[in-house]
Formats: structure tokens, sequence, C-alpha cells
């Protein structure tokens, strides 16, 4: 059955993307489709790239299982590593083939790196900036092996995504390996991991990484039990 809503709901729901609703031939439908979007993002339904959302790491459950299932991050610190991948000169693959062919380069970046990894999360941070997580229950350690194998998994599998004779760009690659000691609960992870994520990519970015990146944060989470007298 069709369902109606009043000209207050409709107004609330363009209310929160102005922006978007003002440039829309149907904007409450555009509304309520991008509400939708952003919540199945949340739960970690993959985007058009077969990635996860940044909003699965930063507001979704993605490390509940991990926190829960990770019985040492009560006594040595919950780990977790990542090999972070961003294109370079994505606006340039963009305009000169067009945003179809860019859409389909994305894809199959994500594609290798799944295959490559494949007990690995892949996490878009940003548009063309992607992360794979080795989180607890892969049983996969971060090294530094794994720059180059990402590098020849690209070389190798992007070609195909472009067309015959096109420059493949090229990546900045970071490795991070975190370590959060006494985190309280699995809500604080998400939000530490995507800050410390984004930070390793800079860092290597701008060429201050040196290599692998190791970095513990003592969040001091837990409670002391009660001194004997």
């Amino acid at each position: 059955m069709p369902y109606a809503i009043d000209d207050a709901l409709a107004t609330a729901l363009v209310t929160l993307n102005p922006q978007t609703a003002r440039h829309a031939a149907e904007p409450v439908r555009d509304a309520v489709q991008r509400l939708l979007d952003e919540e199945h993002a949340r739960r970690g339904v993959p985007d058009a790239t077969g990635a996860l959302s940044f909003r699965a790491l930063t507001q979704g459950t993605l490390l509940k299982e991990e926190f829960d299932l990770s019985t040492h991050a009560h006594h040595s610190g919950w780990t977790v590593g990542a090999l972070i991948v961003d294109v370079k000169g994505m606006i340039h693959v963009n305009v000169q083939h067009g945003f179809t062919v860019g859409d389909a380069l994305l894809k199959a970046v994500v594609t290798a790196l799944q295959a490559q990894w494949p007990g690995a999360r892949v996490v878009r941070l940003q548009g063309d900036n992607f992360a794979v997580l080795l989180v607890p229950s892969s049983g996969l350690p971060v090294s530094e092996e794994m720059r180059e194998a990402a590098r020849a998994r690209l070389a190798r599998e992007l070609p195909a995504a472009l067309p015959e004779g096109a420059h493949v760009p090229g990546f900045t690659v970071a490795l991070l390996e975190l370590t959060i000691e006494e985190p309280t609960h699995w809500q604080v992870l998400g939000p530490l991991v995507w800050g410390e994520l984004m930070r390793a990519y800079t860092l290597e970015e701008r060429g201050l990484a040196g290599g692998l990146q190791r970095r513990r944060l003592q969040l001091g989470g837990f409670v002391p039990g009660r001194a004997d007298p």
C-alpha cells in the first residue's frame, strides 16, 4: 500500500540535505534515498566499488565482532594491521576517459585487493583511497612485503579496466600496525582506527613514514580492581 507523509515531515527530510535537494527533480524522494544509502553503508552494505563504506567503520559495527572475539584486547592491547592504497591522479582518469571508466578502475582496485587478501576487510576511506584492514580474525599480520604484493597485483589487473594503451595510474601505499591498549568498548575503535589510517596515509604521501608505521594508543579505559588491604 502507498505511504503518505505530510508537508512538515517532507520539509524536515529535505532540510537534512539542502544542497542536494536544491538541484533534485524529486527532493523528498532523493532525501529518503540518501538516508537509506547512508544507513546501508553503516550496516556494512558494500558500495559500487565492492568496498565497505567508512561509515561502517566509524559509525557502524564493522569492528564489534572483532573486539568481542579478541580476548587478548584485555591484556596486551587490541591490534589491527592495514595497507592503505590511494590512486594518484584519479581526476585525470575521469577527465580523459570519463567517469564510467573511472568507476571501473576503482572497482578493479577493490577486486584486486580483495583477491590478494581474502580474509581482510577492504574499506573506502575517501573517493579513491582504500584500506585493507587485517582484523584479528583474519590471522594476517601486516608486513613490509605487502607493499610490493599490492603494487604487483594492481599492475597486473588494472590495465583490463582501462582503454587499450591507456596510462595506468600510480599509487601511494602505506602500511600501519595499530595497537589500542585498554579500549573500554568496541564503539571507540572505529573512529580511532579511521583517524590513524588517514594519518598513516598522509605521512606516507609526504615522504615522512619511513616504512611500516607502528603506533600504540593508550586509552586506559579499564577500571582497576580493588587493591588488597
